[in-house]
């Protein structure tokens, strides 16, 4: 009894109770109060909350890891003022979520330097001419997909007024959050659907459903925002 008991609280550590920690810290105006309250409130869960994707990922390879986790611990600090309890997120999928995706960004920096770094630096000494070659993208590309993803979230955002349906409105919700967030080039399809399904707490034919809909109102966005540039 005492054992299962253990594991209960074990699961727990980041429950209804931290959220409510979470809200608190936001309306503290206080410094010295906010610091209380994260240190002992929140910091505790966060800090689990990381180990446990550590875990279940097996992050454990990375290079430095107790560093990446006090930088991960850092990323969360400074994202507790976007969570909206409103929005009908729960706190520990918004952040579970951030946290997962800022250690994915992290293995994908990792295979770069890994895969890239020393093939590369040896053509170039060899064959200097070739330089041009790895030349990924031109900085005129750069520009314009960086306005597109920032009109496109502003645009995403003024849909919420015109949306009704209340399953719709949770989906486009949860994916503006996963736009303000890490970068979602670090995810494949398949990736992003299993982490709308972890936000908005509703199954594969409701999403897809929504997403059907959402994904109209994206082609006319697109279509326009291309016209007008061209």
């Amino acid at each position: 009894m005492k054992k299962e008991n253990s594991d209960n609280k074990s699961k727990n550590y980041f429950d209804l109770k931290t959220e409510k920690n979470i809200i608190k810290f936001q309306k503290e105006k206080k410094i010295e109060k906010r610091k209380i309250i994260f240190d002992n409130l929140i910091r505790p869960s966060f800090e689990k909350l990381i180990e446990n994707i550590i875990f279940v990922y097996k992050f454990k390879s990375l290079e430095s890891i107790d560093v990446l986790k006090n930088d991960c611990l850092s990323y969360l600090f400074e994202k507790l003022y976007m969570f909206d309890a409103k929005k009908g997120h729960r706190a520990f999928s918004y952040f579970n979520v951030i946290a997962k995706n800022w250690f994915l960004q992290e293995v994908k920096l990792n295979n770069k330097k890994i895969k890239y770094e020393i093939p590369i630096s040896k053509e170039l000494l060899e064959n200097p001419e070739n330089a041009n070659n790895f030349i990924i993208q031109s900085f005129e590309n750069d520009i314009t997909n960086y306005e597109f993803l920032e009109n496109l979230k502003t645009e995403m955002k003024s849909w919420l007024l015109k949306v009704k349906n209340e399953q719709e409105q949770k989906v486009l919700n949860a994916i503006i959050m996963l736009f303000e967030n890490p970068d979602l080039q670090l995810f494949n399809k398949k990736a992003i659907y299993l982490y709308l399904r972890e936000i908005v707490g509703m199954n594969g034919k409701q999403i897809a459903s929504s997403l059907i809909k959402l994904k109209k109102r994206y082609i006319v966005f697109k279509k326009k925002f291309f016209n007008e540039i061209i």
